[in-house]
């Protein structure tokens, strides 16, 4: 089963967490499962809590090619006692704490922690998290940033935790380099963003260069991001329409141009003409030119109009999309 909040990820519901609705989000906090340590781990690690009595859940499980969602980010999981799970987004990254500086630049620790920053640049993204790393002291007061369990431990003692996880040898500042590195990759406008520009008729990110914003969609469902995609396509359209009818403009302003000149060009001849033709010869020869005028007029403009009435639907079809579509609603 997909996530319902990033459909990338695979869901699977813990035993216990808390229904919470958060409108903000202080701290992303690393963990360690002191478990297994391999591919598949972080699927083990969520069937677990389907079945676990202690109460004990996660946000996302993390191994060298997973992530597995088990509870939204606006929810509460239960690893970090009462502070630290209301406060922060938790991440139990399957390794250990005991694992030595030169284990963390292992192959599979380092797969691991690339996987981990993939998903932790979109929650640093969509909660506004700033990428630093906070002390005990600044998790207390209320900081915002990334933090590992044993700085919950020591900045709410009265909690009573006794967790040192993610260790001393963690390697926050490689880490921390490759959730900045996602979200400098990631650099397109989110879909509220992309939305508020489209609906208030602005051309801010007019140039998506080919890219889906949504490449890695945040709170919404498969039937959304198929939508989504519809609705990036027929904008896309829209903009090409755009640029095709300032070609046909500019078009149509030469062959109004040439037809000037033409025109000219042929009264000029009609009246050096009259000495030799007739007067009826010079009325339908002045018809004719007339009516070569009107006919390259009437095509230019007729081209641009089509342009035009192409465009015209591929904005009402833009509208009906945008319309049905609220992107910052979590759906399913």
């Amino acid at each position: 089963m997909n996530s319902p909040e990033y459909p990338d990820l695979r869901w699977v519901s813990p035993r216990s967490w808390s229904s919470a609705g958060r409108s903000s989000v202080q701290l992303v906090v690393i963990h360690t499962t002191e478990g297994s340590a391999h591919a598949g781990s972080a699927e083990d690690g969520a069937a677990y809590d389907q079945r676990r009595t202690d109460g004990t859940s996660a946000h996302v499980y993390v191994d060298s090619d997973s992530v597995v969602q088990c509870v939204r980010t606006a929810d509460v999981a239960h690893t970090a006692r009462f502070q630290g799970n209301r406060r922060g987004i938790q991440f139990e990254l399957c390794g250990r704490a005991g694992w030595s500086a030169s284990t963390w630049a292992g192959e599979y620790a380092q797969a691991m922690l690339r996987q981990a920053a993939r998903v932790a640049a979109r929650v640093a993204r969509e909660w506004k998290i700033p990428v630093v790393k906070l002390s005990p002291a600044q998790v207390a007061a209320g900081a915002e940033g990334f933090c590992g369990h044993y700085d919950i431990t020591r900045a709410f003692p009265a909690d009573g935790g006794d967790h040192t996880d993610p260790g001393p040898d963690f390697p926050w500042a490689t880490f921390l380099g490759m959730v900045r590195d996602e979200l400098e990759e990631d650099d397109l406008p989110s879909i509220k963003e992309l939305t508020d520009e489209l609906k208030n008729d602005r051309s801010e990110y007019a140039d998506w260069s080919g890219k889906r914003p949504w490449r890695q969609l945040a709170r919404t469902d498969m039937s959304t991001l198929a939508v989504l995609n519809g609705t990036y396509d027929t904008a896309r359209a829209a903009l090409s329409a755009i640029t095709a009818n300032a070609a046909a403009e500019a078009q149509r302003d030469a062959a109004q141009s040439a037809v000037i000149a033409g025109l000219s060009t042929a009264v000029q001849s009609i009246a050096s003409a009259r000495g030799v033709l007739t007067d009826a010869q010079v009325v339908a020869l002045t018809e004719t030119v007339r009516q070569a005028a009107a006919t390259a007029g009437a095509q230019a403009t007729a081209a641009v109009e089509a342009k035009l009435d192409s465009l015209a639907g591929d904005l009402g079809s833009l509208r009906g999309h945008l319309g049905d579509v609220d992107p910052t609603v979590p759906l399913g």
